[in-house]
């Protein structure tokens, strides 16, 4: 009976230790994020303001499109968060046939907006002219497809349980969650440009 007692109190030591390296990645994981997202953009449009840079002054920059400040550096961060809480949860084994889809994908989304930007002449300081992106444009795109490579691989990993009926009510949650900051994500986008 004691030897019962203490394997139970052990497990649910580990799960506690677990419970806070798991807070600590999910933590690391929305910094991380904001940190790409808005950190490398907005920091770099800051500097570009105090060193009175002419992009800046003849272009759209990043801290002026509602997209970017709430959207990569909120929403983004938040649905990371939970995705990254769902991988935890879920341990997905990666293979080079489990990841094909989300890099292809990803990689393939992101060039589709950069397309769409060129032949939409949506002109801001990553591409001060059609077709011609400066680094942090080429920045944005590698970020982008990383971005979306993540997503897709939690929706990948997602259809496959969701398949298999292996949702809780808490991971339907999140889902409706992320599916929101997407949907408002969208809404700042097309506002920011239409």
């Amino acid at each position: 009976m004691a030897n019962h007692r203490q394997r139970v109190q052990a497990r649910k030591q580990r799960q506690g230790q677990g419970r806070g390296s798991d807070l600590g990645l999910m933590l690391a994981t929305a910094l991380v994020s904001f940190a790409a997202a808005l950190g490398v953009s907005g920091g770099t449009h800051l500097w570009m303001m105090l060193t009175g840079n002419d992009l800046v002054k003849k272009h759209r920059a990043t801290l002026t499109f509602r997209s970017a400040i709430i959207g990569d550096g909120i929403l983004i961060p938040a649905m990371n968060w939970l995705m990254m809480k769902a991988f935890r949860m879920w341990r997905p084994r990666l293979t080079a046939r489990t990841a094909l889809v989300p890099v292809a994908g990803g990689s393939l989304i992101s060039l589709m907006f950069h397309i769409a930007q060129g032949r939409g002449g949506l002109v801001n300081w990553t591409m001060p002219r059609p077709w011609q992106w400066n680094l942090l444009g080429y920045y944005h795109f590698v970020y982008m497809a990383a971005q979306f490579s993540y997503m897709l691989l939690y929706f990948t990993q997602l259809a496959g349980r969701w398949a298999k009926g292996r949702l809780t009510s808490e991971q339907k949650r999140d889902l409706a969650l992320i599916a929101a900051g997407l949907g408002l994500f969208g809404v700042l986008l097309y506002t920011d440009y239409y």
